[in-house]
C-alpha cells in the first residue's frame, strides 16, 4: 500500500458535518503519523478545526475576499499536489476545487443519493443498516487501512478561551448545585425545532426535581426563543442563563464542555456535546436515523415519532410541515423528553 504523505480534506461547512470529519483526521493521522492533513473549510467555521492537533494548514474559503476565493484556494491546491484530496462535502464548490487539481487521487464518500431521495419521496426505505455519516467519511478511505476507533468526535478549544470561559462563569461552573444542564433550543429549520413549550416544561422539571443550573445556548436568532420558553416559568429562574446570542463558536464549545447534560434538537451543538461525552437528550423531528446523523454516543438518548408514516419528509430540515401537522414535533411530550433524560441518570 502506497504511503501518504499529503491528504486534503474539503468540508466548507457546517457545524455538524465538520465534527463528524475529526474521527477521519485522527485515524489518518494515528496510520500515518508523517501525513500532512490540510482542510478547506468556509471562514466562519474555521476554529471548529483550526486548533486540531492533527491539521497542519488551512485553506480558509470566503468569498467576501479575493485572496480567499474559490479560484484562490484552488490555485495553491494545484501547487501542492496532493496524494490524496478527499471530498466530503460534494457539492458544485468541492468539484471545482478537486478537478485538475493534480492530486495523486481523488476520494468521495458515500451519499446513497438514491436511497435517499426514495426514503425521502416515496417513503420506500432500501437501508440495509445505519451507517453513521462521519463512518461513511472513514469508510472512503478504507484502501488505505483507515479503520474506525470508535473513540468517537474531537474538538479542541484554544487555552485563552477556555481560561476567559472558566473566569466569567467560574461561580456558575463551580457551584455546589445540582447538575449542569445545557438545553438547545434552535435548529436551522423549523421542522427540526420541537416546540418551546416542551422545553419550558423539562427546564421546570430538572430544576424543580434537580436543583439544576439551565444554561440556553444558540444563536442571535434563538434569543427570542428562549425568552418565550422561560416566560411564565413557575420555579426559580435564579439560576438560569440565557445565553443565545452571547457567545462565540468556541465560547459555547468551551462552556458546554462543563454541562452534565444536553437537550437539544438536531443541531451542530448535538455533535460538540458528544465531542465533550457530554449526556445528551436529541429531539428528531423531519429527519431519521437512516440519513446518519443522529449523535454517534453511548451516552445520547433519541426522542422522536417513530410511527409518524411522513418521516422523513427531508434530509436536512424544511422551514414549514408540508403536511402543516408538524405532527413529528407536536406529538412529542415533555413527558418523552424527560423520560430520555432520566434514562440517562
Amino acid at each position: 500500500m502506497k504511503n501518504l504523505h499529503k491528504v486534503l480534506i474539503i468540508r466548507l461547512s457546517s457545524i455538524g458535518d465538520i465534527l463528524l470529519t475529526t474521527p477521519l483526521i485522527r485515524i489518518l493521522k494515528r496510520t500515518y503519523s508523517d501525513c500532512r492533513i490540510d482542510y478547506v473549510i468556509k471562514r466562519q467555521y474555521q476554529d471548529l478545526i483550526a486548533h486540531h492537533p492533527g491539521i497542519s494548514k488551512l485553506y480558509v474559503y470566503d468569498k467576501q475576499r479575493p485572496e480567499d476565493s474559490l479560484a484562490a484556494i484552488k490555485k495553491q491546491v494545484k501547487q501542492e499536489h496532493y496524494d490524496v484530496i478527499i471530498d466530503i462535502h460534494r457539492n458544485f464548490r468541492s468539484f471545482y476545487l478537486r478537478t485538475c487539481a493534480h492530486a495523486g487521487r481523488v476520494v468521495r464518500f458515500k451519499k446513497y443519493v438514491l436511497k435517499r431521495w426514495l426514503l425521502v419521496h416515496l417513503k420506500l426505505n432500501l437501508y440495509n443498516r445505519t451507517v453513521p455519516v462521519y463512518q461513511r467519511y472513514i469508510n472512503s478511505m478504507a484502501k488505505y487501512n483507515i479503520v474506525d476507533d470508535d473513540e468517537g468526535l474531537d474538538l479542541f478549544i484554544p487555552a485563552d478561551v477556555s481560561q476567559s470561559v472558566d473566569h466569567r462563569w467560574h461561580d456558575v461552573l463551580n457551584s455546589k448545585r445540582g447538575p449542569i444542564v445545557g438545553i438547545a433550543p434552535g435548529a436551522s429549520y423549523l421542522t427540526k425545532r420541537w416546540i418551546p413549550q416542551g422545553f419550558h416544561e423539562v427546564a421546570e422539571y430538572v430544576i424543580a426535581k434537580y436543583n439544576a443550573t439551565i444554561i440556553f445556548f444558540g444563536n442571535s436568532d434563538d434569543r427570542e426563543v428562549v425568552s418565550a420558553i422561560l416566560q411564565d416559568m413557575k420555579v426559580s429562574k435564579e439560576h438560569v442563563y440565557n445565553l443565545a446570542g452571547e457567545l462565540s463558536l468556541m465560547e459555547s464549545a468551551s462552556l458546554l464542555n462543563y454541562c452534565d447534560y444536553l437537550i437539544t434538537n438536531d443541531t451542530g451543538l448535538m455533535h460538540m456535546a458528544t465531542a465533550f461525552k457530554v449526556k445528551v437528550v436529541a429531539i428528531f423531528g423531519s429527519t431519521t436515523q437512516e440519513l446518519g446523523f443522529f449523535p454517534c454516543s453511548d451516552d445520547a438518548a433519541i426522542v422522536q415519532h417513530i410511527d409518524l408514516k411522513c418521516r422523513p419528509c427531508s434530509h436536512v430540515g424544511r422551514h414549514k410541515c408540508p403536511e402543516d401537522h408538524f405532527k413529528c414535533m407536536h406529538d412529542i411530550t415533555a413527558a418523552h423528553v424527560i423520560d430520555a433524560f432520566e434514562s440517562l441518570k
